[in-house]
């Protein structure tokens, strides 16, 4: 059973062992070529924080599909915030759950974007609430997966076996020769790419599903040591 914060009443949120970790999905609506929907972001994100709530008893509160709009703002579909507005979004959100008692957050994020402005956001946070236990995972970095890159085979490997829209027969292969410099926009490079780097047409279902299950196999350990760490019982073994 999933401890789902939106799903709650206020005296059972208030019943909440305040010593749990919150974990809070983020991600971008953001162009991810022909093949795959605009909502992988935030459904990866969403999808592997309520494998890892289940598993453990850790919190899962409502997702923020609004993250930060980067190299891909340009392509049709990308709805997004500005760095400056999401670090701001990013910090209320923290200061509310802290201010309710709730100190250990986790923002699971299926936008690698969003990593550097969320843990900017600490900051501000920190000197409100500096007891405050704070993170920001990129779910494939933190669980040690390599070389999956935007809209390739392993992103969209994952994505499928994830339950995103998923077009196979539209996917085509794309790779992205970065410049020295950080790069401003994929759809300068090329406009019909939707940002694919890599090779989505030899995505294989089969290895998304082992992907899937280490993330969720590893990400969840990680949370089941905080919770240890914090003297509380996990929901199952992790």
């Amino acid at each position: 059973m999933v401890i789902e914060w939106k799903r709650l009443t206020n005296p059972e949120v208030d019943a909440l062992d305040r010593r749990l970790p919150v974990l809070i999905p983020i991600g971008l609506i953001e162009a991810h070529g022909p093949h795959l929907s605009l909502s992988v972001d935030i459904d990866t994100a969403e999808y592997f924080s309520r494998a890892i709530a289940e598993r453990t008893g850790a919190v899962l509160a409502p997702g923020l599909p609004y993250g930060f709009a980067d190299e891909m703002r340009e392509y049709p579909g990308t709805i997004g915030l500005t760095t400056g507005t999401f670090t701001i979004v990013i910090t209320e959100l923290a200061k509310s759950f802290c201010f309710h008692g709730f100190k250990r957050l986790i923002f699971v994020s299926g936008h690698g974007a969003n990593k550097p402005p969320c843990e900017a956001a600490f900051w501000s946070v920190w000197e409100i609430y500096p007891d405050a236990e704070l993170a920001c995972w990129n779910w494939w970095t933190e669980a040690g997966l390599s070389g999956i890159h935007h809209a390739d085979k392993g992103e969209t490997e994952i994505a499928a076996i994830t339950g995103a829209v998923y077009h196979p027969d539209r996917a085509r292969d794309f790779k992205i020769d970065k410049p020295w410099h950080k790069l401003r926009s994929r759809h300068a490079i090329n406009p019909n790419s939707g940002g694919i780097n890599g090779a989505p047409t030899e995505a294989d279902l089969e290895a998304g599903a082992a992907a899937r299950d280490a993330v969720i196999e590893n990400l969840s350990g990680k949370v089941a040591a905080i919770m240890r760490d914090a003297g509380l019982e996990t929901a199952s073994p992790a």
